[in-house]
């Protein structure tokens, strides 16, 4: 029964499997709100996946020396792309593939 502080809202929504409904109020603000935070998150994901390194930024994100960052180019440990002559840049995607123990990815 509802009542005018908290009165039935239904929300349905169509999805590929046909329709989904809720008649809980909270439940639905719950729902969207996941929905929000999660679309949120992913954002923040890409944005952070589309950052690239140089060879000297690189070093400091490992922790690493500089010499140690070019080595790990060298012996084909950790994926990279040439901009030019000798300037190497390093994606986040790649770096978190190297600190999971993953090989690069072929280019």
């Amino acid at each position: 029964m509802a009542d005018s502080t908290n009165p039935i809202l239904t929300v349905t929504f169509t999805t590929a499997n046909g329709m989904l409904a809720f008649e809980d109020r909270d439940a639905t603000l719950r729902l969207l709100e996941y929905d929000i935070k999660a679309k949120r998150d992913a954002e923040a994901e890409q944005a952070q996946l589309s950052k690239a390194y140089d060879v000297t930024a690189l070093a400091a994100r490992l922790g690493i020396s500089t010499r140690t960052a070019y080595d790990l180019i060298r012996n084909g440990k950790i994926g990279y792309c040439l901009c030019g002559k000798k300037n190497y840049r390093i994606s986040e995607r790649a770096v978190r593939r190297h600190e999971d123990g993953l090989p690069p990815l072929p280019t």
